[in-house]
């Protein structure tokens, strides 16, 4: 009994205190060249509620600041940055955001939750199996690239942030 309750304490432990790193690459109106990245660490859910902050802070509330004043706006994700997403979408549809949104994903299915809200609003929703399946071209400073490579490439900058 008492290996049980060591064990499950130690799950619920790693489980509360463990990080959940997020990260969105960003466009903001159509200038390819200037896409960034914004990232979060959480330290865990429970580590969160007790210390009452979140190192890097709240991602989705990052995001609306940095992107209240744009016209346009588009998200490139994959399936596990959706949360982060969701939350800055909930902030721009509460504040009446006026701009066009689309948000890009990289899954094997969409999420339930973007699809609903993209439709209630308007904005654009698409999932990708793969990055080589995104069509279209981008421009950049010094010439222009697939937009699928551009994704990879975005994508693999994400990961390297985290």
């Amino acid at each position: 009994m008492k290996k049980l309750i060591f064990m499950l304490f130690m799950i619920f432990c790693v489980m509360s205190f463990s990080a959940i790193d997020k990260g969105v690459a960003v466009v903001r109106n159509d200038d390819y060249s200037a896409t960034y990245l914004i990232t979060s660490v959480s330290r865990g859910k429970l580590a969160d509620k007790l210390f009452g902050w979140k190192k890097g802070g709240d991602l989705s509330q990052k995001i609306y600041s940095n992107l209240r004043d744009a016209s346009k706006i588009e998200f490139i994700i994959e399936k596990n940055e959706e949360s982060a997403v969701l939350g800055a979408l909930k902030l721009f549809e509460k504040n009446g955001f006026p701009g066009e949104i689309t948000i890009t994903e990289i899954a094997k299915i969409e999420n339930i939750n973007l699809r609903n809200m993209a439709t209630k609003n308007n904005w654009t929703y698409k999932v990708y199996n793969s990055p080589e399946e995104i069509e279209g071209n981008v421009s950049l400073e010094g010439g222009s690239d697939t937009k699928a490579n551009f994704v990879k490439m975005l994508l693999k900058n994400v990961k390297s942030k985290l």
